[in-house]
């Protein structure tokens, strides 16, 4: 993992958590805005991507869990407030990383989570329950392309180094189905802390009505919601992405002023 530092005193640490198939480098642009805007950056690649990944994921999720855990540990040995940033299933792992009481965190930005996915690989008839009957080495191309995840054609947002593989495992897939069902309808806890949630319009994906749903559910003290109509999954690398960093930064000093910390 790797720590962008803030340009001047640091405000607050965000904690970087990208999406499956990807790699942090995928997020150059949100990182150095974080780090421009006052603020440390915490990311890295989850097990199985990034240079050293493999190109048919077949890593169990609990190596996420336990990689999402040590990034945000590394987050919060900063001594400042804690914002945990998850990108798709980044953000499953963002928000299930939020039950625990050991991994205080100030703020959760949610983009685009796969709490239900819209889109699966071609090949795999009705939904991801079905997959128990589907021996667990069968590989999958979930087919997920460029103008599914941004219209954005600036050069800048490719990925020159050809580092995105969605493809997976049958196990992988079932794996992902059965955590996607524990973190969204995991009833959330008292003293949980404050959301903000961008939802795309244009999201061939992930279900925004299911990030929705999460969201309110019953027992959240504190939420955001913003529906981003125009945009695709990759919200922060389309072209309002200065828009949605600009929402996102007035949630984290809105909640930096409700700790007592001068903005």
């Amino acid at each position: 993992m790797w720590k962008w530092e803030a340009d001047g005193q640091a405000t607050a640490a965000v904690v970087l958590m990208h999406s499956a198939y990807e790699h942090h480098g995928r997020h150059a642009w949100l990182i150095e805005r974080f780090r421009t805007a006052g603020m440390h950056v915490i990311a890295g690649d989850l097990p199985g991507h990034g240079k050293r990944g493999s190109e048919v994921h077949d890593e169990g999720f609990y190596e996420y869990r336990r990689y999402a855990k040590e990034l945000i540990r590394t987050g919060m040995a900063e001594d400042l407030p804690v914002f945990v940033l998850g990108h798709g299933l980044g953000g499953v792992l963002a928000a299930d990383m939020a039950r625990n009481d050991n991994l205080a965190c100030a703020g959760l930005i949610l983009t685009s989570p796969w709490f239900r996915l819209k889109h699966l690989p071609p090949r795999m008839k009705g939904p991801l329950s079905g997959l128990g009957k589907i021996a667990g080495g069968i590989k999958f191309n979930h087919q997920i392309t460029d103008g599914m995840l941004t219209g954005n054609q600036d050069p800048v947002m490719d990925d020159s180094e050809n580092l995105y593989h969605p493809v997976a495992t049958a196990a992988w897939f079932r794996e992902l189905n059965t955590y996607i069902k524990e973190i969204s309808e995991s009833v959330p806890k008292p003293g949980s802390p404050p959301v903000l949630l961008h939802a795309a319009g244009r999201d061939e994906l992930a279900d925004p009505d299911a990030m929705h749903a999460w969201l309110t559910m019953k027992g959240r003290d504190e939420f955001q919601y913003k529906y981003w109509k125009n945009a695709r999954h990759d919200i922060f690398r389309e072209q309002e992405q200065e828009e949605v960093f600009l929402y996102t930064e007035s949630f984290i000093k809105g909640v930096l002023r409700s700790l007592g910390y001068l903005v």
